[in-house]
Formats: structure tokens, sequence, C-alpha cells
């Protein structure tokens, strides 16, 4: 025994060789060289795989290369023990004493265990030990053979390591195995493809079951695939399936890795290539609080691409305050939100695209076909310098991805008008969010939500697919049947006071809170406070595992990562989104069959009502028309904000601006509103004989037209203002009648008191009706009672009406000229529509808080 190299002689070496070596650090390395070496068995000594030891030491010990050596060459040593059995001891203690006996135990002392080194020195440790087993594993033997990629498993899961960190250090050690590089041909033989070792390709991810499917050959020649129950989506040649005919040329897609078929010298062979990328998207100490209120406390986790994650928790336990703050849409007030170790929410202030966000409700225009749809929401994210073929493009992918390209000719519809399912319509409103190629991460709200069993299981699986295509998934959920479970990678439970009581795999999580299956979860709340929870998770074995060690994936250098999407141009993006938007506006509206209908029907109506109310073209009768003209524009719009407005908070997120969402409405609504008043003048005007009394079509036709311009500017603005469209329509009456009141059509202004001429003023009809007045020469007048309508010049009527122009010096006339008031009706036109676009971009700030 006196001879063995324990670790009091190994110290006693490097102390000759280095005597400024830092004991602890002594202790640490020869831990560290010793479990590399009982795990992977040990070596003559290689320089190669020296260097490879010295440099991890190096990074955490600080220990010279000299004293480094020492130990390696040391604990290489055939006389290198590593401990001593207990009787040994007990007999060496009895005859030598106690001090003795303790010298010994440190001269020889036993290397510690994998699982003793994670709980010593954490994760990070832990992480750095792996990563050197798999190097120096692929330096001994060129490769990674199978036996081999057991040892490291078993390790990793002494270490208390995920399993995805394997997958990932495979990638960056060994790609060839793990992108499968390797060919086999199709024999007499069935052939498995998992995630076991057994298997005949083997693709160690933990999204790839242990036998996902098997190629299994005919009797009568070819060869089938066969899905083993992996319980994720298995998609031959793009469409799901559990069994079907494999040919040369077919790709059958597993998990994250695509498997070819290929003709082999009149066989058919396949290849497998891999497709997953490690991007992780790591959350650090989100926190939010309202006054003494915690919204979010200190909450973290990463989560890497091609996952799903249910979020999952009481109501109150902060969910949807997670989510937003993940994505910008309401940042917390401390923490980091890390692509890749770098800023999220500085990327998504360049490309808000990277981000989908999917709404519980199906927020799509049930008037638009599928495709069209998708089609506008893709002219609405590109660049402005994207054309329409590339948009297409674009469309047709979504389609094929969500497998819904058999009804991209079908309208919408909703409750009240037939058109596609309700898991269909999910498709669609998901879609919206693919349209991009940048989108990263995606926030899905309860999306089986208000579907029967099948449409929830389809709509599942439909997100496993888009995980399993490169994507980050969040899913919010109460549904944890086992037929969702078998879709989600991982549990975020959420506690009240967001604080987070949970984050791994759902068996894990079943286990973890002591049910038998994971929807009993919720059961088990009430059992502790909920920052007992929070304090319990973290001093827990999945925390350091699933928590601690996945931060750290971030800190390993050479393991592939998806690149960041390039910026998109925003030249010429103002425009693209006024066109998109007034085109789609445009022609849901041309969609509303019944709507067009009232529209087209309302000024032939009052043109007859008025034909045979007004016989000659009275003060009442030019008063009529102009209000109609108001009403027209504020009917038409009041209620068009409102409407939508939960859709335009949607796109405002991925940077739809303001002032084209706006303008969009008033041109749609600009140009109706113009041709009713038009319409309504132009039936007037003959039947009336305008043109007698020196009225001209286009200048009345042209007040008529502006003052609907300024009864839309009002419905806008009254739009903008209220959240409910009955609101909106119930403020109408309360604007109307006071048009009518002080519009000197009732009293002449003449004869107003003080306060009644000054709230004329401000008075929009008062101007419509005089500027309406003023587009001719003469009205007709009654001379006498019963007599017939004679014309009279205007003057004599403006006077009465007291709109007579103020140039004339009397100081009772409060009239105005026609391009006075033309400039005003203009001006309040211009007025409402930017007080309009200031509001709903107040609202829109306040929605996304």
């Amino acid at each position: 025994m006196a001879s063995s190299l324990g670790f009091g002689r190994i110290r006693e070496q490097v102390l000759r060789v280095d005597p400024t070596s830092d004991l602890e650090s002594l202790a640490y390395a020869l831990d560290f060289i010793r479990l590399v070496l009982h795990t992977l068995g040990s070596s003559p000594k290689d320089p190669s795989e020296d260097t490879i030891l010295a440099a991890a030491l190096a990074t955490r010990t600080g220990l010279s290369p000299l004293a480094i050596d020492t130990m390696l060459r040391a604990a290489r040593e055939p006389t290198a023990r590593a401990g001593v059995d207990p009787g040994s001891m007990r007999a060496f203690a009895a005859r030598f004493g106690t001090t003795s006996a303790g010298q010994l135990a440190e001269d020889t002392r036993e290397h510690t265990t994998l699982d003793a080194f994670a709980a010593d020195h954490g994760s990070s440790e832990s992480l750095l030990l792996l990563d050197t087993l798999f190097a120096v594993a692929v330096e001994r033997e060129g490769g990674i053979s199978r036996t081999v990629l057991e040892q490291l498993r078993r390790a990793a899961r002494a270490l208390a390591v995920d399993e995805v960190l394997v997958t990932a250090l495979l990638r960056k050690h060994a790609a060839g195995l793990v992108e499968g590089h390797r060919r086999l041909v199709l024999g007499d033989r069935s052939i498995t493809i998992g995630r076991s070792s057994a298997c005949d390709v083997c693709l160690p991810d933990p999204g790839v079951a242990q036998v996902h499917v098997e190629i299994v050959p005919l009797a009568a020649g070819g060869w089938r695939v066969v899905d083993q129950n992996s319980g994720r989506p298995t998609l031959l040649n793009g469409v799901p399936v559990s069994s079907a005919p494999i040919q040369a040329g077919s790709v059958l897609q597993v998990a994250h890795y695509r498997v070819q078929f290929f003709d082999a010298d009149g066989q058919v062979g396949l290849v497998v290539e891999g497709e997953r990328s490690f991007s992780a998207l790591s959350v650090r100490n989100l926190t939010r609080r309202i006054g003494e209120l915690s919204l979010l406390d200190d909450v973290s986790f990463t989560v890497f691409t091609g996952e799903v994650v249910a979020v999952v928790g009481p109501s109150g336990a902060g969910k949807t305050t997670l989510l937003h703050a993940i994505s910008a849409v309401t940042p917390a007030d401390q923490g980091d939100v890390l692509l890749d170790g770098t800023d999220f929410h500085f990327r998504l202030q360049s490309d808000r695209s990277q981000v989908g966000i999917v709404p519980q409700d199906d927020l799509v225009h049930s008037e638009l076909t599928v495709e069209e749809s998708l089609a506008y929401s893709g002219r609405l994210r590109f660049a402005g310098n994207v054309d329409r073929e590339e948009v297409q493009t674009e469309v047709d992918r979504v389609l094929q991805e969500l497998d819904i390209r058999h009804i991209r000719d079908q309208r919408i519809g909703n409750t009240l008008q037939r058109g596609i399912s309700g898991g269909q319509r999910k498709r669609v409103n998901l879609g919206q969010e693919l349209m991009s190629r940048s989108t990263r991460v995606l926030f899905l709200d309860e999306p089986t939500s208000g579907l029967d069993p099948r449409a929830s299981q389809d709509i599942v699986r439909q997100v496993r697919q888009l995980a399993d295509n490169g994507r980050i998934v969040f899913l919010v959920t109460h549904d944890l049947t086992p037929e969702v479970l078998a879709q989600v990678d991982h549990l975020l439970v959420m506690v009240p006071g967001g604080r987070l009581a949970f984050f791994g795999p759902p068996a894990e999580a079943a286990e973890y809170f002591q049910v038998a299956t994971p929807d009993a979860i919720f059961n088990r709340f009430a059992d502790h406070r909920p920052e007992t929870w929070d304090a319990l998770f973290r001093e827990s074995a999945p925390y350091r595992k699933f928590v601690r060690t996945r931060d750290h994936l971030l800190g390993i250098e050479g393991v592939e990562r998806t690149p960041p999407a390039p910026t998109a141009s925003r030249k010429g993006v103002f425009w693209r989104h006024l066109r998109a938007q007034t085109g789609r506006y445009a022609r849901i509206r041309l969609r509303d069959r019944t709507g067009l209908a009232v529209l087209a029907i309302q000024p032939v109506v009052l043109a007859l009502v008025m034909a045979v109310v007004f016989p000659a073209p009275t003060p009442g009768f030019f008063f009529m028309l102009s209000l109609s003209c108001l009403w027209f524009g504020m009917s038409g719009s009041v209620r068009e904000l409102i409407a939508d407005r939960a859709i335009w908070q949607r796109e405002a997120r991925i940077g739809l601006g303001i002032l084209p969402y706006v303008l969009s409405k008033a041109l749609v609504l600009g140009g109706a509103t113009l041709l009713q008043c038009i319409g309504l003048a132009a039936v007037l005007f003959p039947i009336l004989g305008l043109a007698e009394y020196g009225f001209s079509l286009g200048l009345l036709a042209a007040v008529s037209g502006l003052v609907g311009l300024c009864g839309m500017s009002i419905g806008l603005f009254v739009s903008s203002c209220w959240t409910s469209s009955e609101a909106a329509v119930g403020t109408l009456p309360l604007l109307l009648i006071p048009q009518i009141a002080f519009s000197s059509i009732m009293v002449s202004m003449r004869d107003m008191g003080p306060i009644a001429k000054g709230l004329t003023w401000i008075t929009i009809q008062r101007y419509a009706f005089d500027a309406t007045l003023k587009t001719g020469e003469e009205m007709a007048h009654h001379r006498r009672p019963g007599m017939d309508f004679e014309p009279m010049g205007i003057l004599g009527t403006l006077s009465r009406l007291g709109l007579k122009p103020t140039e004339s010096g009397r100081s009772l006339e409060l009239g105005l000229s026609l391009p006075t008031l033309a400039l005003i009706l203009s001006g309040v036109t211009l007025l409402l529509l930017t007080l309009t676009i200031a509001l709903v971009g107040l609202r829109t700030r306040r929605a996304n808080r």
C-alpha cells in the first residue's frame, strides 16, 4: 500500500514540480482525470488524448501545464490505486492507529463517482466532463461505437445531464453518426430505425422513439414502412402515415431526420440526413411586478430547437405574462431572453417575424378563401421587394406543411357563414404565423379549445411537425390527455405569483409531483404555497438536470446552431402594407353581398323619399341632402375599427404600421361613401331640375362627397373610441341630433343666443349645409302660400338662415365663403383621421402591455 499512488502521493509529485499549485484544484483535477479513465477505460499515454484533458482542466483549474502533465502521467501508472476496501482499512487502523489510517485514506482516496461529482461541482462542470468524455472517446476510436455511445449515455444520466445534450455533443464530436452519412441497402430482413443502440439505424435523439419505425420486406417484393407506435408523426413524402409502401425516391421524416431512399444498382438503399440544429432560447431570471403583486418571479429555463413545451398551471399563474415577456409583447422588469446567447428582444426589433403568436380565437377574415388569407398575411410580413411569385411560393409551402392544400379555394366562413371546419380554421390561423421562413419561436394559446377529440389530436400532431421542422413551440394548454402529452417534450408548470414549479419531460413531472399521470398535477397545487413549490423545485434533481445543464449548452463551443436570418429591408414596406391592407379590405367588403346591397339601395331610397317630399330645391332639401351624405359616411364606418381590432392588434405585433392600417380603411370606406354621395346628388340633380337654379352637378357632387368623407372620419373616430359595436352605434344619435339642432335649419343663427351661436362653430352639419347651399345661385321660394315655387336669389335665403358671408359687413351674418367651408370640412376630416390614428396606437400599446 505504501507504494500505491493515491491522492497524497500524486499531490506530493505535483507540488515538487510546481509548489504554487492549489490543493483544491488538484483534488478537482484528479477526480476529473480518474472519472474519464474509469468511464472509458485506462489507456497508454496518448499525446492527443492528454492534450484534450489538459485543455479542459486548464480552463477550470488554472493549474500549470507542468502540474497537469505530472498528474496525467501519475494517474496512468499501474501502481495508482483507486482505494482500500473497508475491511483492510479497519485492520490497518487497529494496527497502526487512526492517524495513520486517516493518512492512508487520503493517500488512497477512491475517485468520486459521476453522480457525486455532479452534486459536488454543479451543472457546468458536469457538462464539461461529459464534453471531455465525448472528445476522448472520438480521439481513441476515430468515432463513437454503439458500445461507447451507451457508456456515454449512462455517464450523462449519472451526471444528471439532459439527453438532448448528448445529441448536441454527438453532433459536435461525431456528426457522422448523428447525421447518418451511412448507407444501407435494403435486403430480405427488416430494418429498424430508432434511438436505441440496438436499432439498425441509430438516431440518438430524445425526439426519436426507442424503436421509431421498421422497414419491412414484403413477400411479393418491395418494402413497407411501419410506425412502431412512436407517438410522433411519421411523414412519408410529407404525408403522415402509420404504414405505407416505399420505393426509390421516397423521403421518410423521423422527428428531425430525413431518411432518403435511393436506387442502388437495381436495389433500394437508404441514407439518413440530420436536420436538427441546436439553437437555444434561454430565459434567465425573468421578473415582473406591479406594485406588491408578483406576475413573474425569477423564472429561468432553456428550450432547444425542435422542442414542444406545454405551459400549464392554474388561472393567474402567469402563463400568458411569461409568454408575453419572452416574445417582447410586454417585456419583464428584470431578466434576459437569449437566443443562442444573443439578446432575443434586440433581434425582434429588426425582425418581428422571428416570433409567431397564435391566439386562442381564430383571428381570420371569414370572407376570404384559405389561399387569400395566407397570401395577404404574407404580403404584410415580407419586405417591400418581395414579388407576388415569391409570396405564392410561401403560400404553397404553408398549405403543404399544414396539409390544407385541398381547401385552398374554400371560403373560411364562421358560425353564421358556412365554411371550413373548426380544426381547419385553427390551421389557417396558425398558417398566418408560418408565412415567414424566419419564424423561430411559436406561441400557441389553447389551440385545441372548442375542438372535438379527433380534431384536437390532429392539431397537436401538426404542432409536433412544426417543431420537428426546426422551430421552438410553446403550447399554453389545460389539455393533458395522453394523446396531447405524446407530442410534448417538456412541461413548464407555473403556480400563482409567476413562479416555476417544474420544467422537464411529462413522465418526470408525474414522478416529481408523485402522481400517476401528468393530468393529476393540478390536484397537488394546494399541498404547498406557491413560493414553497418554487423553492422545492430549485433544490431538486430535475432542476439541475433540465434547467441548469441545459443553460450551459450555450457555453459549449462547436455545437452547430441555426444562424440568424438576414434582416429584411424595410424599404417600400409602407406602400406594400398600404396596398395589401387596402386590397384585402376591399375584397372583404365586396364579398359582403348583403352589405353591398344595402349601400347601393340607400342613395336610391333616400333620393325617392326626397323627391316626393321636396318638389323643388328648397333649403330643407339641401339640408336633407347634406345630412344624408354625413350619415352615409358615419354609418358606414362607425363599426369598422372595432370589427377587426383583434386581428389588427395581432398584425401590429409583427410590424404592421398604424398609418397604412387606418389609411386602408379610409380609402375603401371613402370610396364607398363617395359613390353613395355622388350617386345621391346625381339622381336628384335632374329630378329637381337643379340646373335651372344655377347649380353645377360637378360642384354639388364634389361638396356632397366632401361632406360624406367628413362623416366617414367622424365614424372612424367614434370606432376608435369604443370597444363594442353597440356602444359605437349608440353614439350616432348623440352626434346627429346636435348636428340638426345647431345647423340653422330649425332656428336661424341670427336668432340664436350666445351659447348656441358658439356651439354652431363646432357643428359639422352647419358647415356641410352652408357649403351645399352655396353650390348654386338660386333657391326655390314661395312668394305666397299655396302658389308655385319660384326661383329667388340665394343671398336672401342665406340671410334668413344667418349664413350669408360676413364680407357684407353685417355683424349678424355668420356665413362663410364656399372655399373657406371646403377648407374647414377638409381640415376636420384630416384632424379626425389624425386623432383616430393616435387613438388606435394608444389602444394597441395598452392591449400589448
